[in-house]
């Protein structure tokens, strides 16, 4: 009996994801971007366990804000994180040319295409800021570009993403050792490669504690590894959400001098400076729901 319950609960998660993001791909974007207004504010008054993770980062990076400033900056990055969610069906399943035609304006593409021209591979840092998965879909229109990614326990999601993220060309390697090795080998061939640079590793051999946002964070040092492998550039970017569905900019810039450093604090210290100078572009739009202080210097209290 209980593993028919299980089976019956698959395959409802799995036909329900599917006809979700089916439905969310054929709505207009201003129509998205209201539904996920509507949604963070809900999870604003609910108070939910998103909210209090949200509250405490913002409180941890920007002390100076008033509690009244800091309510609304709460309830504001719920709403763009929201915002985000509602896209990701649109952007895997909805026409490509509707999809790049929400592109207004982008700054920087030079800066990516000096790195590409360096012949070394490239190696862009794409934080959970604004709508990643847009961004994939523009890089993809310009350069051979590949990213990592964790495998979903729903296997109708992880179909719905292999499939929206590659129909475009994008190349996809696993979140593993071999992922690694993947991406290393297109490095080496002058491609361009795709890495997350603000979550947590899972294994403690890599990473190490470096400042984010004037708090020690625990963070990854693939980056560094496959710079001293390749001797790759390394690009910064995001897609900026613009107000009222208006569409999106996108932004490049260069990394931190310092991620080409030798030593591996310096180097994920620039790293994380880097992502600290897309945040300030949009600190709205960051993904401050993630428990991105999670693990602690030894010695230190937990934050949540």
């Amino acid at each position: 009996m209980k593993k028919m319950k299980q089976s019956v609960k698959r395959f409802l998660e799995q036909r329900l994801t599917g006809t979700l993001l089916r439905f969310l791909s054929r709505q207009p974007l201003p129509r998205l971007q209201k539904w996920g207004d509507w949604l963070g504010d809900l999870m604003y008054r609910k108070n939910t366990k998103a909210a209090r993770i949200t509250r405490k980062n913002l409180s941890m990076a920007y002390p100076e804000l008033s509690p009244e400033q800091l309510e609304e900056k709460v309830r504001l990055s719920l709403r763009e994180t929201m915002k985000t969610g509602c896209e990701f069906g649109w952007c895997w399943m909805a026409p490509m040319d509707q999809i790049l035609d929400q592109i207004k304006e982008v700054h920087g593409l030079d800066v990516l295409q000096r790195a590409h021209e360096a012949g070394k591979g490239v190696i862009f840092l794409g934080p959970h800021l604004g709508n990643w998965e847009l961004l994939g879909h523009l890089i993809n229109q310009h350069f051979p570009f590949s990213v990592m990614y964790a495998i979903p326990k729903n296997p109708a999601l992880e179909q719905i993403i292999v499939a929206g993220r590659t129909r475009a060309g994008m190349k996809l390697a696993p979140a593993n050792m071999k992922g690694v090795a993947q991406l290393l080998k297109l490095l080496k061939e002058g491609e361009m490669v795709g890495n997350l640079p603000d979550q947590e590793p899972d294994d403690r051999s890599g990473g190490v504690f470096a400042p984010f946002m004037g708090i020690e964070a625990f963070s990854p040092k693939l980056v560094t590894r496959l710079i001293s492998k390749t001797g790759a550039k390394v690009v910064a970017g995001f897609a900026e959400r613009l107000p009222n569905g208006e569409g999106f900019n996108i932004h490049f810039i260069d990394a931190d001098d310092g991620i080409y450093s030798r030593d591996d604090i310096e180097a994920v210290t620039a790293m994380n400076r880097t992502v600290e100078a897309l945040v300030a572009m949009a600190p709205d739009q960051y993904q401050w729901e993630y428990k991105r202080f999670k693990s602690r210097p030894e010695g230190e209290k937990r934050f949540y």
